[in-house]
This record gives structure tokens, sequence and C-alpha cells, in this order.
């Protein structure tokens, strides 16, 4: 292959991968090296076709001395000689490493790439380009084989995450070599590379060839290996989002919780294939803000265990997080103090609705109107787009909330576990029955009292307080009245609710 071929190979991988366009700042990061150096021709060569802007980046990790102040000054010439504006860096990674604990290639890499970072948020349509190339696929893909990552592990490197791009994941390496020796351009060779002691230099220097003594095209092989499982594992994960989606919503529609930011129906995830069950499991976990790197097969094998039997139970993760599986339900637990509070709707088999089991009675609030309760009483609901703060009422049996704060789904009935209102402007929280119990409420009559409520969240405890947090203030723009009228007759939990036609609260 010709250094014009090798060229148009590039060139070709990056619009099929809409990796750069006209106007984009490129931020290519160079260290001296064969790779980047090769990058680094390629697109000062490809900007005057198409039109973008480069500047370099190097950045002097300090960890081999007077090699590294030697590749710092080649590479200054590299860029004074074609023209290219150059930022520097020097870091002492050994010294950082100290204070992080972290291996001088992971310090390294990831200081690198904060570095790329910063000079990225310093121009406009940046994206930061790294000379990974087919080789260095192949090494990730088995060094990751080796440490036992799943098929997403096996997806290797992307020629585009975030705003970081890979030109050169389409070239082998003899391929790069060939550019440069043809281009007559010399690079700097870092000695660590020969240094087998780490793992991916192993990779590199014993296990590759081997297979390349094997079969010759081997690293062509695992790259369509690691892009065909790239697709694999979107469609999977794709497919896991959608299994997520629908045990949320079954968990929603049938549990009532509070403290559980994130619920999922466990028997709709146990239905699922155990392959897919794997995924929405990974999902789930990454969900919690764990890293995929710190998860482990074990981690999810455990997790889909927890998922499948029948018992409750919970599966402890890195950091701090606990997945539960309680009450039918799957979900991860705050790492706040906060006690969750579940409890499952029962629901009438015909129409859907909660079930007077739940609840002493249950009535949707649809829109402006009067709702008759069981016990005759009666609750009227109109909408105020012109009022007067003045006229705020005093009676605690009328009410004005602020429209804006209400949620739509809101309902009058009684109590059930978990209820609760907000008690000060700070935000807090009461529980519902240490109100009740504070403002002397009969035991007996607590569980027929009426509650403006939307989920486990109370409004109004009619005949009492409303929520502090959507009282009437000064930025309210529309007022939602309630007017509570008693009427002091034997309940009858039987009845059905009236109201009168009216504007929809919606």
């Amino acid at each position: 292959m010709t250094q014009e071929n090798i060229y148009e190979k590039v060139i070709t991988y990056i619009k099929e991968n809409s990796l750069i366009n006209p106007g984009d700042t490129v931020v290519e990061g160079i260290s001296g090296g064969a790779d980047s150096v090769c990058m680094f021709l390629i697109l000062e060569q490809y900007k005057k076709e198409l039109g973008f802007n480069t500047v370099a980046v190097h950045v002097n990790h300090g960890i081999r001395k007077k090699s590294a102040d030697k590749d710092q000054k080649f590479v200054e010439e590299l860029c004074r000689s074609k023209g290219v504006d150059l930022k520097t860096y020097k870091k002492d990674i050994p010294l950082i490493c100290k204070v992080t604990k972290e291996s001088e290639e992971e310090c390294g890499r990831r200081v690198r790439y904060e570095i790329f970072d910063e000079v990225c948020r310093q121009y406009d349509n940046a994206r930061i380009a790294v000379a990974h190339h087919m080789n260095d696929q192949a090494e990730t893909v088995i060094f990751r084989i080796i440490r036992g990552s799943g098929i997403k592990g096996l997806g290797g490197m992307e020629p585009k995450r975030d705003n970081i791009i890979r030109p050169l994941l389409c070239l082998k390496r003899d391929e790069i070599e060939q550019y440069l020796e043809e281009s007559d351009q010399s690079y700097r060779t870092d000695e660590t590379n020969n240094a087998v002691k780490y793992s991916r230099n192993y990779i590199r220097k014993k296990i590759i060839p081997k297979f390349e003594n094997v079969r010759t095209n081997s690293v062509e092989h695992i790259n369509s290996l690691s892009i065909e499982a790239a697709q694999i594992n979107d469609f999977m994960e794709k497919k896991a989002a959608e299994l997520l989606e629908e045990a949320s919503k079954e968990a929603d529609r049938n549990y009532i919780t509070r403290g559980v930011s994130q619920k999922y129906k466990s028997d709709v995830l146990s239905d699922a294939e155990p392959i897919l069950l794997k995924f929405a499991v990974r999902a789930i976990i990454t969900e919690a803000g764990i890293s995929v790197k710190d998860v482990s097969r074990s981690h999810v094998d455990s997790l889909c265990e927890l998922v499948m039997k029948p018992k409750s139970g919970e599966i402890h993760l890195p950091g701090g997080v606990t997945v539960v599986k309680e009450s039918g339900i799957v979900y991860i637990r705050s790492k706040e103090d906060v006690a969750p509070q579940i409890q499952e709707v029962s629901r009438d088999p015909k129409t859907g609705s909660p079930e007077e089991s739940l609840y002493k009675y249950y009535f949707p609030v649809t829109g402006e109107g009067d709702y008759v309760l069981p016990d005759g009483s009666e609750v009227s609901c109109r909408i105020l787009n012109r009022f007067s703060l003045n006229d705020i009422p005093e009676d605690t049996c009328t009410k004005w909330m602020d429209y804006a704060k209400m949620s739509e789904d809101l309902c009058i009935r009684t109590r059930k576990s978990g209820d609760y209102l907000v008690i000060n402007k700070n935000g807090n929280e009461g529980n519902l029955k240490n109100y009740m119990i504070n403002e002397k409420i009969p035991k007996s009559e607590r569980d027929i009292v009426p509650l403006l409520a939307s989920g486990s969240r109370i409004y109004w405890v009619l005949g009492y307080r409303i929520s502090e947090d959507i009282k009437v203030t000064n930025d309210t723009t529309t007022v939602i009245e309630f007017r509570y009228r008693k009427k002091d007759t034997e309940p009858d939990m039987t009845a059905q609710p009236e109201r009168s036609e009216g504007v929809g609260n919606g």
C-alpha cells in the first residue's frame, strides 16, 4: 500500500464516521511517537482540503526525564516547521501518583485527557484527536478478554466518543510506519514501550506476534470482531432500556413508594431472557453511578440471581451502593439515611382503579367542579387567573394553592402508609401520621379524614393545614382554590362522587 493509499484510507474512515466537519477545531494530541506524528501529518494535510483548524497539545509526563525533554523539543520543532500552534504542559506524574495511589499509566492517561479537555474548552466546535490504531484496538480487546469483560468490553474503542475522535483506528502499526518512512519523517521512540512488565506491552510484544504467526491478518480479524460486538452490544442495550422502561412503568402503576428514586417490577425483569436480564442489570448498576470498570461478572450474576429468586434480598456493590429487592420491586437504596416506604396498590381487576381495600375512598380530581364525598361532604374546585393576595382566605376549609406547583394527578382520598407533607419553607417533610397525632385528631377519625394528594404527597389535610411549598406567593400567576363543606351525616362508603362539568385540570 502506498503513502497516498494510506492517506486516502484514513480520510475515507474520517468521512464514514463523521469525525471532522468544516470549521471544527481539532486538538491534536502529539507525543512525538510514530502514531501521533502520523496522525498529525495526515490531519495537517486534510485540513487544507476540508477547512478546519488544528492546535497541537504535548504533555511531558516527567517520567523519562531527559528523554521526555527531548520528545518535547522534537514536537516543538515539528509544529514550528508546519506552522501549527502548540501548547505544551509539564506534569510530575510520579509525584502525583504518590498522592492519588494510581499507577503511572493510569495517572498519565487521566492527566493527559484533563489537559485535552481544558484546551477544548478554549475553542468552539472543538474535538480531541488521539492516535489509537488497529493494533491498539487488538491489545485493548485481548486485555479486556483476559480481565473478564463481557460483550461490551469486546467492543473496544469507538471511532468517536463524546468529543474524542480516533482517525487512525483503520490503520495497522506497520502501515503507520510505512507512511512515515515514505514521508521521510522521523519520530521519537518511548523506551518504556519495550518494558514487558506492563500488561499492554506484554500483549503487544509477546501475544499479538504469536497470533500473527498463526494468522497474518489476525489483528484485522480481532478488529472486525470488535466492530460486530459493538453493534450487538448497542442492540442489546436498546432492548434492555425498553425492558427497564416497561418494568418501571409497571412498578409505578402498582406500587406507591417514598424514598425510592427509581424502581422496577421484579417479575417483569425475571420474565426476560437471561442474556437480556444481564444487560438490564448492568444498566441498573450504571444508573447507580458505578463505573463499568468497577463492575465484575460476579456483580452482574449476583444481581440477576437476586431478581430471579422469589425472596427479598440485597446486593452490595462498589461505592457503597446497594440494590434491593423488596415487596415485588427492585430499586437502588439511597445513600442518604432515608428508610424507603413501599406499598402495593390493590386494583379493581375490571376498572384498573385502586380498590376500596386500600383507601376508604379515592376520587380523582379531573377538573373544576364539585366533588361529593361518601359522607355527604362536598369539595369544590376552581381556577383563578385573577386574584389579589389580600383576598387569601384564612378559613381552614377554603384554601388557595399555587396552581403551577401542583401535580396533575390530583385525587381526594383517605390516608395510607407513607403519606407526608412539606412542613416548612426549607422543604422538610413531615409524616402525616405524626401530624394527625400532634393535631389531636381522634384515632377513630384518621382513616376517614379527606386528603388532597398526589401519590404519597399530601397537599391539604381538608379542614386543617396545607403543604408549605404550594402556598400562594408574590410569584404566583394562577391559583387553584379548594373549598371543603362538611355535612354531619353517617358516612356511606359505597357512594360514588358527583361533580359538575368544568375545565379539565391539565
